[in-house]
């Protein structure tokens, strides 16, 4: 039995930067290392994990962590949140010749994590659509599939997704709205789970969990954010996706090796340039 993490952060700063590093000393930095982070998670039976992209500033580092590790893949991509500075910083030839190189690569198995973010970057409404449907276009023409990162969000994110038939992904951190999850698998998306769902007031997510379909469900941390129950409030890590799988199969009355199997296999059906 083992289990995959289908949406994890990996780069240093996203470690040296969490509210909770309070030390930032050297022993932090050796805890959360890569090498630290993906040998617990390995202890913990998480084989895979895969490292996801948000700015073009981080491709050439998640591209030396996946190089580096045999069973971590990465993708890469332009958070919604990353839209306006990007769109000012790069031309959009800049962005499609970065993406589409870096898509190239074997470890490169998902264009990621791309969306709408209302609740942070409101007035970035129109670059964030606009960096949106370009992703979309190139994940439609390198045939990868998406991670896709909606919050306050849902009606132009499913807008946005129903202009590209045939382009596959996942809705990372399922926040819970049972709709979201009908139109998002009516559309063929996968839905992936977070710690969240351990959270006392998730009661949202936990009842519109027994709705989304077995061969449609994905695991992740998005780590370092979201650490689940008995570690809500820490620092996250990939190794903490069991926590999160074992409520999962609590909820629908499943055995964890059951919720194990299954969502180890959705996530190499989705990303199926991944190699086992």
């Amino acid at each position: 039995m083992f289990f995959v993490d289908s949406h994890c952060h990996l780069t240093v700063s996203r470690f040296v930067d969490h509210p909770k590093n309070e030390e930032n000393d050297k022993s932090f930095i050796e805890k959360y290392s890569v090498d630290s982070i993906v040998k617990r998670a390995n202890a913990a039976n998480v084989k895979y994990m895969l490292a996801i992209g948000t700015e073009l500033s981080d491709v050439d580092e998640i591209r030396e962590i996946s190089e580096s590790y045999k069973n971590v893949f990465r993708s890469v991509g332009i958070h919604p949140i990353e839209a306006q500075k990007t769109l000012m910083a790069f031309t959009q030839d800049e962005i499609v010749n970065t993406i589409k190189n870096h898509s190239e690569l074997s470890k490169t198995i998902a264009i990621g994590e791309i969306g709408l973010d209302y609740h942070f970057e409101k007035n970035s409404e129109f670059q964030q659509k606009q960096l949106f449907r370009l992703q979309l276009e190139l994940a439609k023409e390198c045939k990868l599939p998406v991670s896709i990162h909606s919050r306050d969000a849902i009606t132009d994110t499913i807008s946005i997704l129903e202009d590209y038939p045939g382009v596959q992904g996942v809705i990372h951190c399922f926040s819970g709205e049972k709709d979201f999850a009908r139109r998002s698998l009516d559309l063929g998306f996968y839905i992936s789970i977070s710690g969240v769902v351990t959270f006392k007031n998730a009661n949202e997510l936990r009842e519109s969990l027994k709705f989304i379909p077995l061969d449609r469900l994905l695991i992740e941390t998005d780590a370092p954010f979201l650490a689940p129950v008995p570690f809500r409030g820490k620092i996250n890590e990939p190794a903490f996706v069991v926590y999160t799988a074992t409520k999962i199969a609590e909820i629908l009355n499943n055995n964890i090796e059951e919720i194990a199997q299954i969502t180890t296999e959705n996530f190499f059906k989705l990303f199926n340039k991944a190699c086992r």
